[in-house]
């Protein structure tokens, strides 16, 4: 999946590849003059690269080869935008991989640098790039991005990061430990929100009125957003969207009941996440009851983004 636009030839140009456990995303941007990010292209392709690294440990060799083969494609957009600057992060499945080396070394072979990043740095750049595009960030906010072998959920006052916490919440190991049935039976679905209650319980964020902060989605809630609102979010785009907490209570169990084939049928549903956007929803729903809150904003920005951003005020500082 893409999104291009053509850039200006002018303009410093940055791209950053983010290796997430389920997708692997390349986006390249400039600063427009008032210095929010400019977008020049944003891909995506499903990988599923953490698949059963948090049983055995290991990225499997057909994972490895999926990774790769999405590196080498990803390496191949760069080369012909002529980039100047770069940088390629992964996240939750090469922390947790015991052969993680073994991938990093091949992937330095096609040209893709790749550096691991801590939990700590990747909830810091997902909350940067949900408001690279902005003018200006809100006084407070819950920032929650959700991926495929984690969930971080960040804090935010005065625009800045006050506390954060990343927790086993991702949808692809959430998936592979509870949600292994499709049509998905009701005992698989309470066993799996038990779970991500009981993490969301443990979570102190000291004095915080959680009911009076505004949440914001991104990673997997921008899929999620597509066919929650049956592929026709207000004005066609989910960037910005707010959506009510009714959805996703309705959601989970409408999504449980439906065969393999009925979830890819639905209208704005993206081909790949038959099986673990359910615990997506159910994450999401986790998050709004231990919030309180009846609503929730959609962002497209995330990791990626916020590296641009990092990468190109340093290199608009060092000109």
């Amino acid at each position: 999946m893409s999104d291009q636009s053509r850039a200006d030839a002018s303009a410093p140009l940055a791209a950053v590849v983010d290796l997430g456990t389920n997708a692997a995303r390349l986006a390249l941007a400039t600063l427009d003059d008032a210095g929010r990010l400019e977008s020049r292209g944003r891909w995506r392709e499903l990988i599923r690269l953490g698949e059963g690294v948090r049983e055995t440990g290991l990225l499997s060799e057909s994972a490895m080869e999926r990774g790769l083969a999405c590196l080498s494609r990803f390496a191949q957009i760069i080369r012909e935008h002529r980039v100047h600057l770069v940088d390629a992060v992964a996240t939750s499945a090469l922390r947790e991989a015991q052969n993680a080396d073994v991938f990093i070394s091949r992937a330095l072979e096609l040209g893709i640098a790749m550096r691991v990043i801590p939990p700590e740095e990747e909830a810091r750049l997902a909350f940067a790039g949900v408001f690279a595009g902005e003018g200006h960030r809100p006084e407070r906010a819950l920032v929650f991005d959700v991926g495929g072998g984690s969930l971080e959920v960040i804090l935010s006052e005065s625009g800045e990061v006050r506390d954060m916490v990343s927790l086993p919440a991702g949808v692809v190991y959430l998936t592979e430990r509870y949600l292994k049935t499709m049509p998905t039976p009701e005992e698989e679905v309470q066993a799996c929100s038990l779970a991500v209650e009981a993490m969301l319980r443990d979570v102190d964020f000291g004095e915080a009125a959680l009911a009076e902060i505004p949440f914001i989605g991104c990673g997997g809630v921008v899929a999620l957003a597509w066919f929650v609102t049956e592929g026709a979010p207000p004005g066609g785009r989910v960037d910005g969207l707010s959506l009510p907490g009714a959805f996703f209570e309705e959601w989970v169990g409408r999504f449980a009941g439906l065969t393999y084939g009925q979830r890819r049928e639905l209208r704005g549903f993206e081909s790949g996440r038959e099986d673990v956007a359910l615990a997506g929803l159910i994450v999401v729903r986790a998050l709004l009851r231990w919030g309180r809150k009846k609503k929730l904003g959609v962002s497209t920005g995330g990791v990626r983004e916020g590296r641009l951003l990092e990468l190109l005020e340093t290199g608009a500082q060092g000109c």
